[in-house]
Protein backbone atom coordinates (compact mmCIF):
# COMPACT_ATOMS: atom_id res chain seq x y z
CA UNK A 1 0.00 0.00 0.00
CA UNK A 2 1.40 3.56 -0.76
CA UNK A 3 2.42 5.96 2.15
CA UNK A 4 -0.09 8.20 0.87
CA UNK A 5 -2.68 5.80 1.95
CA UNK A 6 -1.40 5.18 5.29
CA UNK A 7 -1.60 8.59 6.16
CA UNK A 8 -4.80 9.04 5.04
CA UNK A 9 -5.77 5.98 7.22
CA UNK A 10 -4.03 7.15 9.97
CA UNK A 11 -5.11 10.44 10.10
CA UNK A 12 -8.70 9.76 9.67
CA UNK A 13 -8.66 7.20 12.66
CA UNK A 14 -7.15 10.10 14.42
CA UNK A 15 -9.09 12.16 14.24
CA UNK A 16 -12.68 10.10 14.92
CA UNK A 17 -10.42 8.79 18.19
CA UNK A 18 -10.09 12.75 19.24
CA UNK A 19 -13.50 13.71 18.29
CA UNK A 20 -15.29 10.88 19.90
CA UNK A 21 -15.43 12.19 23.91
CA UNK A 22 -18.16 9.47 24.72
CA UNK A 23 -17.89 7.39 27.67
CA UNK A 24 -19.83 3.95 28.43
CA UNK A 25 -19.58 4.20 32.02
CA UNK A 26 -21.43 7.87 31.82
CA UNK A 27 -23.69 6.79 28.84
CA UNK A 28 -27.05 6.87 29.83
CA UNK A 29 -29.35 5.19 26.91
CA UNK A 30 -33.23 6.19 27.61
CA UNK A 31 -34.39 4.63 24.54
CA UNK A 32 -34.02 3.81 20.48
CA UNK A 33 -33.42 6.44 17.93
CA UNK A 34 -36.35 7.39 16.50
CA UNK A 35 -35.17 9.92 13.89
CA UNK A 36 -36.02 9.30 9.81
CA UNK A 37 -33.01 8.06 7.71
CA UNK A 38 -31.07 10.70 7.09
CA UNK A 39 -32.29 13.38 9.11
CA UNK A 40 -30.10 15.69 10.66
CA UNK A 41 -31.16 18.17 13.83
CA UNK A 42 -28.88 21.28 14.16
CA UNK A 43 -29.50 22.92 17.67
CA UNK A 44 -28.91 26.67 17.58
CA UNK A 45 -30.25 30.34 17.26
CA UNK A 46 -33.56 30.33 14.81
CA UNK A 47 -32.28 33.90 14.20
CA UNK A 48 -28.67 33.29 13.57
CA UNK A 49 -29.43 30.83 11.28
CA UNK A 50 -31.64 33.25 9.04
CA UNK A 51 -28.16 35.41 8.99
CA UNK A 52 -24.92 35.39 6.92
CA UNK A 53 -22.96 33.20 9.36
CA UNK A 54 -25.85 30.73 9.62
CA UNK A 55 -26.87 30.23 5.91
CA UNK A 56 -22.84 29.46 5.40
CA UNK A 57 -22.71 27.13 8.31
CA UNK A 58 -26.01 25.60 6.54
CA UNK A 59 -24.26 25.20 3.18
CA UNK A 60 -22.03 22.90 5.16
CA UNK A 61 -25.03 20.50 6.56
CA UNK A 62 -26.43 20.68 3.27
CA UNK A 63 -23.35 19.13 1.04
CA UNK A 64 -24.71 17.00 -1.95
CA UNK A 65 -24.21 13.52 -2.18
CA UNK A 66 -21.33 12.71 -5.07
CA UNK A 67 -22.26 11.35 -8.17
CA UNK A 68 -25.86 11.24 -8.83
CA UNK A 69 -27.41 12.05 -11.45
CA UNK A 70 -29.23 15.63 -10.06
CA UNK A 71 -28.28 17.61 -5.99
CA UNK A 72 -29.51 15.70 -3.23
CA UNK A 73 -27.99 16.91 0.02
CA UNK A 74 -26.58 13.88 2.15
CA UNK A 75 -29.10 15.21 4.68
CA UNK A 76 -32.35 16.63 5.14
CA UNK A 77 -32.04 19.09 8.25
CA UNK A 78 -34.29 20.35 11.15
CA UNK A 79 -33.06 23.14 13.28
CA UNK A 80 -34.55 23.89 16.94
CA UNK A 81 -33.57 26.54 19.65
CA UNK A 82 -31.35 25.46 22.48
CA UNK A 83 -33.73 26.09 25.02
CA UNK A 84 -36.24 24.40 22.82
CA UNK A 85 -33.94 21.07 22.74
CA UNK A 86 -36.41 18.35 24.99
CA UNK A 87 -37.02 15.38 24.82
CA UNK A 88 -38.81 15.42 21.71
CA UNK A 89 -35.74 16.26 20.22
CA UNK A 90 -33.14 13.93 21.63
CA UNK A 91 -34.80 10.98 19.94
CA UNK A 92 -32.62 12.37 16.69
CA UNK A 93 -29.86 9.94 15.93
CA UNK A 94 -27.79 12.92 14.16
CA UNK A 95 -27.57 16.10 16.12
CA UNK A 96 -24.91 19.09 15.70
CA UNK A 97 -25.32 21.84 18.15
CA UNK A 98 -23.58 25.40 17.69
CA UNK A 99 -21.46 26.80 20.62
CA UNK A 100 -20.09 30.30 19.75
CA UNK A 101 -18.55 31.87 22.64
CA UNK A 102 -15.52 33.85 23.03
CA UNK A 103 -14.54 31.89 26.17
CA UNK A 104 -13.18 29.67 23.63
CA UNK A 105 -9.84 30.10 22.13
CA UNK A 106 -9.87 28.05 19.11
CA UNK A 107 -12.63 26.46 16.94
CA UNK A 108 -12.86 22.75 17.41
CA UNK A 109 -15.65 19.90 17.52
CA UNK A 110 -16.48 17.18 20.38
CA UNK A 111 -18.27 13.97 19.53
CA UNK A 112 -20.58 11.60 21.93
CA UNK A 113 -22.32 8.99 21.26
CA UNK A 114 -26.09 7.88 22.62
CA UNK A 115 -25.99 10.20 25.02
CA UNK A 116 -30.27 10.49 24.66
CA UNK A 117 -30.79 7.12 22.27
CA UNK A 118 -28.93 4.65 20.21
CA UNK A 119 -27.62 4.95 17.56
CA UNK A 120 -26.53 8.28 18.02
CA UNK A 121 -23.93 10.95 17.48
CA UNK A 122 -24.16 14.63 19.18
CA UNK A 123 -21.28 16.65 17.28
CA UNK A 124 -20.77 19.95 19.32
CA UNK A 125 -19.16 22.07 17.59
CA UNK A 126 -17.35 25.77 19.11
CA UNK A 127 -16.11 28.45 18.40
CA UNK A 128 -15.33 32.11 19.78
CA UNK A 129 -16.54 33.78 16.62
CA UNK A 130 -19.05 33.49 13.65
CA UNK A 131 -16.04 34.11 11.30
CA UNK A 132 -13.82 31.21 13.21
CA UNK A 133 -17.08 29.05 13.27
CA UNK A 134 -17.77 29.49 9.61
CA UNK A 135 -14.41 28.84 8.64
CA UNK A 136 -13.78 25.38 10.78
CA UNK A 137 -16.82 24.09 9.29
CA UNK A 138 -16.10 24.92 5.61
CA UNK A 139 -12.59 23.60 6.51
CA UNK A 140 -13.96 20.66 7.85
CA UNK A 141 -16.57 20.17 6.01
CA UNK A 142 -16.23 16.58 4.47
CA UNK A 143 -15.36 14.94 8.03
CA UNK A 144 -18.45 16.78 9.59
CA UNK A 145 -20.53 14.70 6.64
CA UNK A 146 -18.86 11.44 6.86
CA UNK A 147 -19.42 11.25 10.86
CA UNK A 148 -23.08 11.20 10.22
CA UNK A 149 -22.86 9.35 6.77
CA UNK A 150 -21.22 6.49 8.65
CA UNK A 151 -23.64 6.50 11.16
CA UNK A 152 -26.80 5.98 9.31
CA UNK A 153 -24.46 3.61 6.91
CA UNK A 154 -24.13 1.36 9.79
CA UNK A 155 -28.02 1.28 10.44
CA UNK A 156 -28.47 0.25 7.49
CA UNK A 157 -25.68 -2.05 7.66
CA UNK A 158 -27.47 -3.54 10.82
CA UNK A 159 -30.95 -3.99 8.86
CA UNK A 160 -28.87 -5.71 6.40
CA UNK A 161 -27.99 -7.81 8.46
CA UNK A 162 -31.17 -8.85 9.95
CA UNK A 163 -33.26 -9.12 6.51
CA UNK A 164 -31.30 -9.77 3.16
CA UNK A 165 -31.38 -11.74 0.39
CA UNK A 166 -30.56 -15.55 1.09
CA UNK A 167 -30.15 -16.51 -2.55
CA UNK A 168 -27.81 -13.91 -2.99
CA UNK A 169 -25.81 -14.52 0.39
CA UNK A 170 -25.78 -18.39 -0.68
CA UNK A 171 -24.27 -17.55 -4.94
CA UNK A 172 -21.45 -15.27 -3.23
CA UNK A 173 -20.29 -18.10 -0.93
CA UNK A 174 -20.33 -20.95 -3.17
CA UNK A 175 -18.71 -18.68 -5.98
CA UNK A 176 -16.17 -16.73 -3.82
CA UNK A 177 -16.24 -17.76 -0.53
CA UNK A 178 -17.35 -14.70 0.82
CA UNK A 179 -20.28 -13.09 2.95
CA UNK A 180 -22.44 -10.42 2.07
CA UNK A 181 -26.07 -9.18 2.79
CA UNK A 182 -27.76 -7.20 -0.05
CA UNK A 183 -31.28 -5.78 -0.11
CA UNK A 184 -33.80 -8.87 0.10
CA UNK A 185 -35.73 -7.73 -2.72
CA UNK A 186 -32.82 -8.92 -5.19
CA UNK A 187 -33.25 -12.58 -6.03
CA UNK A 188 -32.58 -12.71 -10.16
CA UNK A 189 -29.04 -13.81 -10.42
CA UNK A 190 -26.77 -13.99 -13.67
CA UNK A 191 -23.37 -15.64 -13.24
CA UNK A 192 -19.94 -15.60 -15.33
CA UNK A 193 -16.64 -16.19 -15.04
CA UNK A 194 -15.33 -14.96 -11.39
CA UNK A 195 -18.45 -13.00 -12.02
CA UNK A 196 -21.79 -12.44 -10.54
CA UNK A 197 -24.71 -10.05 -11.06
CA UNK A 198 -27.79 -9.93 -9.05
CA UNK A 199 -31.09 -7.83 -9.24
CA UNK A 200 -34.47 -6.79 -8.12
CA UNK A 201 -37.34 -6.50 -10.57
CA UNK A 202 -36.30 -5.12 -13.78
CA UNK A 203 -39.67 -4.18 -14.29
CA UNK A 204 -39.93 -1.86 -11.05
CA UNK A 205 -38.41 1.72 -10.85
CA UNK A 206 -36.67 0.99 -8.23
CA UNK A 207 -34.35 -0.87 -9.18
CA UNK A 208 -31.36 -2.27 -7.28
CA UNK A 209 -28.33 -4.43 -8.14
CA UNK A 210 -25.33 -5.91 -7.08
CA UNK A 211 -21.95 -6.85 -8.80
CA UNK A 212 -19.04 -9.18 -7.77
CA UNK A 213 -16.08 -10.01 -9.34
CA UNK A 214 -12.39 -10.76 -8.78
CA UNK A 215 -9.30 -9.40 -10.54
CA UNK A 216 -5.67 -10.35 -10.66
CA UNK A 217 -3.35 -8.60 -8.03
CA UNK A 218 -0.04 -7.45 -9.56
CA UNK A 219 0.65 -4.61 -8.18
CA UNK A 220 -1.16 -1.10 -6.07
CA UNK A 221 -1.47 0.51 -9.64
CA UNK A 222 -4.18 -1.98 -10.68
CA UNK A 223 -5.96 0.08 -7.60
CA UNK A 224 -5.81 3.22 -10.12
CA UNK A 225 -9.22 4.59 -10.82
CA UNK A 226 -8.41 4.51 -14.54
CA UNK A 227 -7.54 1.06 -14.53
CA UNK A 228 -10.68 0.11 -12.49
CA UNK A 229 -12.98 2.11 -14.55
CA UNK A 230 -11.42 0.49 -18.22
CA UNK A 231 -11.73 -3.05 -16.58
CA UNK A 232 -15.06 -2.28 -15.29
CA UNK A 233 -16.27 -1.26 -18.47
CA UNK A 234 -14.86 -4.59 -20.04
CA UNK A 235 -16.91 -6.31 -17.68
CA UNK A 236 -20.29 -4.74 -17.80
CA UNK A 237 -19.86 -5.11 -21.54
CA UNK A 238 -19.70 -9.09 -21.25
CA UNK A 239 -22.24 -9.66 -18.91
CA UNK A 240 -24.27 -6.73 -18.61
CA UNK A 241 -26.48 -6.52 -21.97
CA UNK A 242 -29.62 -4.49 -22.60
CA UNK A 243 -32.48 -5.78 -24.23
CA UNK A 244 -31.06 -5.16 -27.47
CA UNK A 245 -28.13 -6.39 -29.67
CA UNK A 246 -25.27 -3.77 -29.09
CA UNK A 247 -26.52 -2.46 -26.08
CA UNK A 248 -24.37 -2.81 -22.59
CA UNK A 249 -23.80 -0.85 -19.47
CA UNK A 250 -20.78 1.51 -19.58
CA UNK A 251 -19.26 3.78 -17.07
CA UNK A 252 -20.19 7.89 -18.16
CA UNK A 253 -17.41 9.72 -18.90
CA UNK A 254 -15.97 12.00 -16.98
CA UNK A 255 -18.23 11.54 -14.32
CA UNK A 256 -16.07 8.87 -11.85
CA UNK A 257 -14.79 10.27 -8.46
CA UNK A 258 -12.07 8.39 -6.51
CA UNK A 259 -11.90 8.12 -2.69
CA UNK A 260 -9.39 6.39 0.00
CA UNK A 261 -11.57 4.66 2.37
CA UNK A 262 -11.41 2.38 5.91
CA UNK A 263 -13.80 0.17 6.35
CA UNK A 264 -13.78 -2.54 9.19
CA UNK A 265 -9.72 -1.88 9.43
CA UNK A 266 -9.29 -2.54 5.71
CA UNK A 267 -7.94 0.06 2.70
CA UNK A 268 -10.73 0.25 -0.02
CA UNK A 269 -11.22 2.24 -2.82
CA UNK A 270 -14.11 3.96 -3.52
CA UNK A 271 -15.47 5.43 -6.98
CA UNK A 272 -18.48 6.92 -7.30
CA UNK A 273 -20.41 7.85 -11.11
CA UNK A 274 -22.81 7.50 -13.22
CA UNK A 275 -23.77 5.11 -15.29
CA UNK A 276 -25.61 4.85 -18.89
CA UNK A 277 -27.29 1.97 -20.87
CA UNK A 278 -24.89 2.43 -24.50
CA UNK A 279 -26.97 2.69 -27.09
CA UNK A 280 -30.15 3.20 -24.61
CA UNK A 281 -31.91 5.34 -22.54
CA UNK A 282 -31.49 3.90 -19.47
CA UNK A 283 -28.88 5.61 -16.76
CA UNK A 284 -27.62 6.37 -13.07
CA UNK A 285 -25.24 6.13 -9.83
CA UNK A 286 -23.17 3.37 -9.13
CA UNK A 287 -20.92 3.05 -5.99
CA UNK A 288 -17.97 0.85 -5.94
CA UNK A 289 -15.50 -0.89 -3.94
CA UNK A 290 -12.16 -2.25 -4.88
CA UNK A 291 -10.17 -4.20 -1.57
CA UNK A 292 -7.32 -6.68 -2.31
CA UNK A 293 -7.73 -10.05 -0.96
CA UNK A 294 -4.20 -10.81 0.28
CA UNK A 295 -4.71 -14.89 0.64
CA UNK A 296 -6.03 -15.24 -3.01
CA UNK A 297 -3.82 -12.21 -4.25
CA UNK A 298 -6.89 -10.91 -6.37
CA UNK A 299 -8.72 -7.62 -6.63
CA UNK A 300 -12.16 -7.87 -5.12
CA UNK A 301 -14.76 -5.69 -6.82
CA UNK A 302 -18.03 -5.21 -5.29
CA UNK A 303 -20.66 -2.60 -6.90
CA UNK A 304 -24.29 -0.99 -6.43
CA UNK A 305 -25.77 0.89 -8.78
CA UNK A 306 -29.42 1.57 -8.79
CA UNK A 307 -31.93 2.98 -11.73
CA UNK A 308 -34.83 4.40 -10.51
CA UNK A 309 -35.96 7.12 -12.91
CA UNK A 310 -37.81 10.67 -11.81
CA UNK A 311 -37.23 9.64 -8.62
CA UNK A 312 -34.89 10.84 -6.00
CA UNK A 313 -31.97 8.34 -6.13
CA UNK A 314 -29.72 9.29 -2.53
CA UNK A 315 -31.15 6.64 -0.10
CA UNK A 316 -31.01 4.19 -2.92
CA UNK A 317 -27.40 4.30 -3.68
CA UNK A 318 -26.81 4.72 -0.12
CA UNK A 319 -28.63 1.67 0.47
CA UNK A 320 -26.34 -0.35 -1.64
CA UNK A 321 -23.20 1.16 -0.15
CA UNK A 322 -24.27 0.03 3.20
CA UNK A 323 -24.55 -3.57 1.36
CA UNK A 324 -21.15 -3.49 0.23
CA UNK A 325 -19.34 -2.41 3.52
CA UNK A 326 -21.03 -5.69 4.97
CA UNK A 327 -18.38 -7.94 2.87
CA UNK A 328 -16.41 -10.42 4.87
CA UNK A 329 -14.07 -11.72 3.25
Amino acid sequence: MRIAKLLFLLVGIAFLAGCDESNDKDKKVKGKASSAPYELLVVANKEWLKGPYGTEFMEVMHSEVPGLPQVEPNFRTTSVNPHDFTSTFKVYSNIVTVDIDNKHTEASMKMARDVYAHPQIILTISAPSNEALVSYCQEHRYEIMDLFVEQELQRDRDFLRKSNSGKVATAVHQMFGYEVCVPKEINAIKRGDRFLWASSDTETSNNYNFVIYTLPYTSTQDLQMEKLIERRDSVMKTYLEGEKEGQYIQTTPRTALERDIAVGGEYVKEIRGLWRMYGGTMGGPFVEYARIDTTKNVIVVTEGFVYAPEKKKRDLIRRMEASLRTLKM
